[in-house]
């Protein structure tokens, strides 16, 4: 009989236990008694609950039939964005403006934002990329409007992981346009710069300029082929030279797509303008398998993309003017892709792939984005920035990430 009284009072507890739970469950926030409805909060995404008060990560992303894994926009943040850099941490580091004042924004690697900084001595930054200590270096350029006779000059930003100055300069021409579009980290751990010199508004030099990891100028180097020089891109080779991109030619028209290759100390090396349909300008630039240049910008006077591959000597191994119905004013960006070719993105939002000799395999458009594109070491693609080149903000400040495999064979 006392056997069975304890069992007896065991039970009991057991079914109040069972009761109150009952009456008092986890909500699917995992919150006691509480009353969440969970589903996908972001109001971006195809399957949007506005009933729902809990992101339960089931958000799905369609944009013109191409499902996309996330979309990051950052309004609150700023106005412009032109580049876009991966960070060692797997994370991203976006440069713009607001509001007329150089902007820098790093994320996670679902584009959630880290911190953001804007750095009152700039007007705008046009590029941005990590050191190898970490840190990062950005470039871009400032103008004053409070007095006369005021020109753009350049401007080149020093900063730690966190987005704290180390160092920033200032430097250009005392009466005329300056601007530097691209920076990049060289093998022993300084920075060049390309961009445009004393520009006076029709007549112009490309330009390299060396700065130590200090911000001290180590030298500077002009080029040009025509009245009017631009630089966009540029790359350190695998043999520590360097090429730029851009376009020789007339101020406002008449351009040719331009290539120099210069060596270490900017000494020119070879330098190549080619007039193809139309106008032509190139904006990126990489090297190829076969130890070339690949190039891309446009063509057919900013109504196509054009991608061009010049050899080592700098001699034209093939030339694309890709020429439809529709007007897609150039690729802003490429980088190569690890199972062989390019991606690309041009200002009307295509995301395309082409194999090494520069024919398309797929070309699908997105939105939102339109000013750099990266391939992941997974595969993913991240595109970032949207605007256009001439200096126009085109729209929000986003990222967007895809797998390119997901991409439906009908588009493809």
């Amino acid at each position: 009989m006392k056997i069975f009284n304890i069992l007896l009072f065991f039970l009991s507890l057991f079914i109040i236990s069972c009761s109150d739970d009952d009456l008092d469950p986890d909500d699917c926030a995992g919150e006691s008694g509480g009353d969440a409805i969970c589903g996908c909060t972001d109001s971006l995404a195809a399957n949007f609950d506005d009933l729902a008060t809990h992101d339960d990560g089931s958000c799905e992303y369609v944009l013109n039939g191409v499902p996309i894994k996330w979309l990051k926009t950052y309004n609150d943040l700023g106005d412009e964005s032109w580049s876009v850099d991966v960070t060692s941490d797997g994370g991203f580091i976006i440069a713009g403006a607001s509001n007329y004042t150089g902007l820098l924004i790093k994320t996670d690697s679902d584009g959630a934002v880290e911190w953001h900084q804007l750095y009152d001595n700039s007007t705008a930054l046009y590029s941005v990329r990590q050191t190898s200590d970490g840190g990062f270096i950005s470039t871009g350029y400032y103008e004053c409007d409070t007095l006369p006779g005021c020109y753009p000059d350049i401007y080149l930003l020093k900063i730690d992981g966190s987005g704290t100055i180390e160092w920033e300069i200032s430097d250009g021409t005392s009466e005329n346009n300056d601007w530097p579009r691209d920076v990049i980290e060289t093998q022993d751990g300084n920075f060049v710069i390309t961009g445009t010199w004393n520009d006076d508004g029709w007549n112009s030099k490309a330009m390299l300029r060396k700065y130590s990891n200090s911000g001290e100028l180590m030298w500077g180097q002009i080029y040009s082929s025509s009245t009017a020089n631009e630089g966009n891109s540029l790359i350190e080779t695998s043999d520590g030279n360097l090429v730029l991109v851009g376009y020789s030619g007339e101020q406002h028209g008449a351009y040719k797509h331009f290539m120099v290759k210069a060596d270490s100390d900017g000494g020119q090396i070879w330098k190549k303008k080619t007039q193809t349909v139309g106008d032509a300008l190139l904006y990126a630039v990489c090297e190829s398998p076969s130890g070339g240049y690949v190039a891309a910008g446009f063509c057919n006077s900013w109504r196509s993309n054009l991608l061009v591959e010049r050899n080592s000597s700098g001699s034209i191994a093939w030339e694309d003017c890709f020429i439809d119905e529709s007007s897609h004013f150039g690729y802003y960006d490429m980088t190569p892709s690890s199972d062989g070719g390019y991606y690309l993105i041009d200002d009307i939002c295509y995301l395309t792939k082409t194999d090494e000799a520069g024919s398309i395999i797929f070309s699908v458009q997105l939105n939102h984005v339109n000013q750099s594109v990266i391939e992941l070491d997974d595969g993913d693609i991240v595109m970032g920035g949207y605007g256009f080149r001439e200096g126009n903000s085109g729209g929000p400040i986003s990222l967007l990430r895809l797998d390119p495999s997901a991409i439906p064979l009908n588009l493809r």
